[in-house]
């Protein structure tokens, strides 16, 4: 199998999206370089600066000085949180620019709980797409536009296989995978029927331009809820030890990446992939620095 161009596939987590920093620092160092990269939620900024020509140290000291939880810390609505800031600080960084004018193919991935499907946002402002794409049922708001209603696409599709797949028919995919899954009992017949059920007296049908309610949106997710997940397998899974802890710790940059890096080097090497160029390799004490 031929790895030149290959598919990268980066999911979501919160904070323990962190590890993907040391995935893609670990593909470097082993001369694997992406052809597409492919962002769900977290997987979606890491994925924007990948494919912005950001290197790893300078995406984690970018991670380091950014203070999440200052930036986020105001209430929104349908939500606990505002996201706005640190789309704008992302925005920020980067000059704002349009996803078809960044040096690497980028797909970023969304979920239109209108329609119920999950759509990879390929032209338009990197912003928009990000704000979409991290939009986590109750965590953050829903991003209405018209017809549609999008929000994280990680509870239907962890890692974005599938849609690396669609896009880049015939390429290898390497998948990145650091959060925690959506629990499987909300599939299962009863749970999934109690669901639909509490969707339906919630109130779900009616005319997509219905003014967007709290209860609409309970609504609309419980129905969602009950489908199941996507699990298209890659090539290769990498999928980075993280312990306990929490999608909403951001704070621990350095952690996550030596870990990401870590499990990153143990994939490659049980794929065949490690083969660092000379004075490339870094290992884990880099990643801290």
């Amino acid at each position: 199998m031929s790895w030149d161009g290959f598919s990268l596939a980066l999911g979501g987590g919160g904070g323990r999206g962190w590890a993907h920093i040391g995935v893609v620092r670990a593909l470097d160092d082993a001369g694997l370089k992406p052809g597409l990269i492919v962002g769900t939620s977290m997987g979606a900024i890491i994925g924007t600066g990948l494919a912005a020509g950001y290197t790893p140290d300078a995406m984690e000291r970018i991670a380091r000085r950014t203070p999440v939880y200052r930036l986020v810390g105001r209430r929104a609505r349908l939500a606990l949180f505002d996201p706005r800031p640190v789309v704008e600080r992302l925005a920020l960084e980067l000059g704002d620019p349009l996803i078809e004018e960044l040096p690497l193919p980028l797909a970023i991935t969304t979920y239109d709980l209108a329609a119920g499907r999950c759509v990879a946002v390929t032209r338009g402002r990197v912003a928009e797409a990000v704000e979409r794409a991290i939009a986590v049922p109750l965590f953050f708001p829903p991003c209405a536009d018209g017809e549609h209603l999008w929000c994280d696409a990680g509870l239907w599709e962890s890692v974005p296989v599938s849609v690396a797949r669609a896009l880049a028919p015939g390429r290898p995919v390497i998948g990145a995978w650091a959060d925690t899954p959506k629990p499987g009992f909300f599939t299962l017949p009863p749970i999934a029927l109690a669901l639909r059920r509490l969707s339906l007296r919630l109130g779900a049908a009616g005319s997509p331009q219905a003014r967007l309610t709290a209860r609409r949106y309970l609504a609309m997710l419980s129905s969602r809820m009950a489908e199941p997940v996507v699990a298209d397998e890659p090539e290769l899974l990498i999928r980075p030890r993280l312990g306990m802890m929490p999608a909403w710790h951001f704070s621990r940059v350095g952690e996550m990446s030596r870990r990401g890096y870590r499990d990153a080097r143990i994939a490659l090497e049980a794929a065949g992939l490690w083969s660092v160029r000379p004075g490339k390799e870094r290992g884990d004490a880099s990643a801290a620095a």
